[in-house]
């Protein structure tokens, strides 16, 4: 009997034995390594200190403690990457080896206007461009870096570099980088120079054809016939005042696109500058047979400008409507409105108006809504460029307002006073 008992309790003993020193150091080691395959690396608390599974113990803490601090270094890193993408001026796309994309920052979402992120779908799905496709199977095919020019829908421009991520700069590829870079601005700039250099240069071609015309035919014998020669000096010096004026619109407009005249703002009278042009432009009112009022109140005729500048403004837009109109009698309105604190000055003809297409264009250098008739007429088709930029040195605007047909207006927007006006260069 007292053996049995103490067989039982030995058995006992030994049952609670294995199982603290083996079952439970089991059962902690096999939980905490399901938590770590399931990416939840808290610390791991192991009770057991003795037995076999010691050393085991030991061993997972660790595995625990190594994949915390992996776990932070991803997460910062990852962080820094998405910080760095997202402050930078150029798109960057990351694609896998078919094409599918793993990674766009928010600078190319905003380039492209997408409303939902890329990210899984394909190249060609998001962008619709068979050439980048080709750039990027080309890179994924060859590990080669290629750089590409695309324009877009929207006659945006892109220069797209493609790169390969080759580990080591060796092997095929698994994916590709792709930077956007936006040269549209770069583009249109270059676009507005080329067709300046062109404008310039016929300009500059007709009146010096001209006068080389007139000079041959004067070396050639003419200078013995006197009414022909007097014809060719008077062609002459009318074609040379006419590329002196050129020169001088193009140097006035130089200056103030960048308000680099020497502007002498003084508090001027409206009324008082208005008389001078009608008075200088009364030879050519006579002619067109023209009617010009004038309609200023007190308390909107004086403002802070340059004098010089703003009556070569105001004499600009009464001459387009003089040159352009086609009526038997040309009638304008002049009316000066005090609007807050600016001075709006309305110039109204009863001329054959702009055409809607041409509106937009009116005021760039030599746009002309009628060649033809323009040149005939004598102008440079730099008047209205003029009228903008000396406007915007002022700290104004101008638009125009007009349905064919039925004549134009024209808008001119001035501060009363320069104090509040930035110094900043004209678009």
């Amino acid at each position: 009997m007292i053996w049995a008992i103490v067989g039982g309790t030995v058995g006992i003993l030994l049952a609670a034995y294995v199982y603290y020193q083996f079952i439970v150091p089991f059962n902690e080691v096999r939980e905490s390594l399901k938590r770590l395959a399931a990416y939840d690396f808290r610390p791991v608390l192991l009770r057991s200190r003795l037995g076999v599974f010691r050393e085991a113990s030991a061993q997972v803490r660790r595995i625990s403690e190594l994949l915390q601090q992996l776990d932070r270094q991803i997460a910062d890193e990852g962080f820094s990457l998405r910080a760095i993408l997202s402050s930078m001026v150029e798109g960057v796309l990351i694609v896998d080896r078919s094409l599918r994309i793993r990674l766009c920052n928010d600078p190319l979402q905003r380039m492209f206007d997408l409303r939902q992120s890329p990210v899984n779908r394909s190249v060609m799905e998001v962008f619709r461009s068979h050439q980048l496709q080709n750039a990027i199977e080309h890179t994924l095919a060859s590990g080669q870096s290629r750089q590409v020019s695309i324009t877009f829908a929207g006659n945006t421009h892109f220069d797209i570099h493609v790169g390969g991520l080759t580990p080591r700069g060796h092997g095929r590829p698994p994916g590709a980088v792709i930077v956007f870079h936006d040269v549209t601005k770069v583009r249109n700039l270059e676009s507005v120079r080329r067709e300046f250099v062109a404008n310039v240069s016929h300009e500059f071609r007709t009146p010096l054809a001209i006068i080389n015309g007139y000079i041959e035919t004067l070396l050639d014998g003419a200078l013995d016939d006197r009414p022909m020669a007097e014809k060719s000096l008077k062609v002459m010096y009318k074609n040379g005042q006419r590329l002196t004026l050129l020169i001088e619109d193009l140097m006035t407009i130089s200056k103030m696109e960048h308000r680099s005249a020497m502007l002498e703002f003084r508090p001027m009278d409206l009324r008082e500058s208005f008389k001078k042009i009608l008075h200088r432009l009364q030879s050519a009112l006579a002619e067109r047979n023209a009617e010009v009022t004038f309609d200023c109140p007190a308390e909107a005729a004086y403002l802070e400008g340059d004098a010089r500048h703003l009556d070569q403004v105001f004499a600009n837009l009464l001459e387009n409507a003089l040159r352009y109109g086609t009526a038997d009698k040309v009638q304008v309105s002049v009316i000066v409105q005090r609007e807050q604190d600016d001075v709006v000055i309305s110039f109204t003809d009863n001329g054959p108006g702009i055409p809607l297409e041409d509106q937009p264009h009116i005021f760039e250098r030599f746009y002309r809504v009628h060649k033809d008739r323009s040149r005939v007429a004598g102008g440079t088709g730099l008047g209205l460029s003029i009228v903008k930029h000396v406007v915007q040195a002022h700290g104004g605007a101008v638009s125009v307002e007009s349905i064919p047909g039925h004549g134009a207006t024209f808008r001119v927007r001035l501060p009363i006073s320069q104090a509040t006006v930035e110094t900043t260069p004209s678009p």
